[in-house]
């Protein structure tokens, strides 16, 4: 299975935050969101995926809720009328800690896993394709919102004395930005194993070498995470 990135990602955005979902929800997307609970400004915070600006109609509203406990609250508004909560009496965030949310959407559910671990599955109740907006407000900071499509690679296995065996789809490619040399960014959520970093471009002609490094650099936090590419020419 092969990730490729849909759209360029939020970084920092201001919640209360929108923002559409370029294409849509499709079968396979995944969409990532790093942050931290806040302390302050209330007590629960909500991610709408919906239909357009307005909130009449929601597709899947994930609200966790520090109340009575702890529980995470899913559900979803047609023609600005909620349906009947599904309630998971457990609360997977902590207030002050840092987050990673997956969303992952397939052809039946909204598939959801916090800090690597999953957490609940939900049944789609509208059309997911028409969801083309996503939100979130409440007491939440977010450093991070990506979104990266899944594609499955399929193989197939070759009689012996066939003559092309194993022909294999290609995963799906989508255009990315030229950055200029040398590139530094910071790595949403740092690294922690099995997380991927995929860079791709082209050598030009006169370059001599050229290379990557991951590299840890101190601030007012611990440690930060950051990456460098860098070419040399004659």
């Amino acid at each position: 299975m092969a990730l490729s990135s849909s759209q360029p990602p939020y970084l920092n955005p201001i919640i209360p935050f929108s923002g559409k979902i370029q294409g849509g929800l499709q079968d396979g997307l995944k969409i990532t969101l790093t942050g931290t609970v806040l302390y302050y400004n209330g007590t629960r915070f909500a991610v709408n995926f919906h239909s357009g600006p307005s909130d009449n109609d929601i597709a899947f509203h994930f609200n966790p809720r520090f109340e009575e406990g702890g529980y995470v609250v899913c559900n979803t508004k047609q023609n600005g009328c909620w349906g009947p909560e599904d309630r998971k009496m457990h609360m997977p965030f902590q207030m002050g800690k840092p987050f990673e949310l997956c969303f992952l959407v397939d052809s039946y559910n909204f598939k959801v896993t916090v800090n690597g671990s999953h957490f609940v599955q939900y049944p789609h109740r509208v059309p997911f394709h028409h969801v083309d907006t996503l939100s979130i407000s409440g007491a939440v900071h977010l450093s991070y919102i990506g979104f990266q499509t899944q594609t499955v690679i399929h193989t197939m296995q070759s009689a012996p004395g066939q003559m092309f065996p194993n022909p294999v789809i290609p995963p799906m490619a989508y255009p990315n930005p030229t950055y200029s040399m040398p590139f530094f960014t910071s790595i949403p959520g740092g690294l922690y194993p099995s997380k991927s970093i995929i860079v791709s471009g082209t050598v030009l002609p006169s370059a001599q070498r050229c290379g990557s490094c991951v590299k840890a650099t101190a601030s007012r936090c611990p440690w930060t995470v950051s990456t460098c590419l860098n070419t040399a020419t004659a």
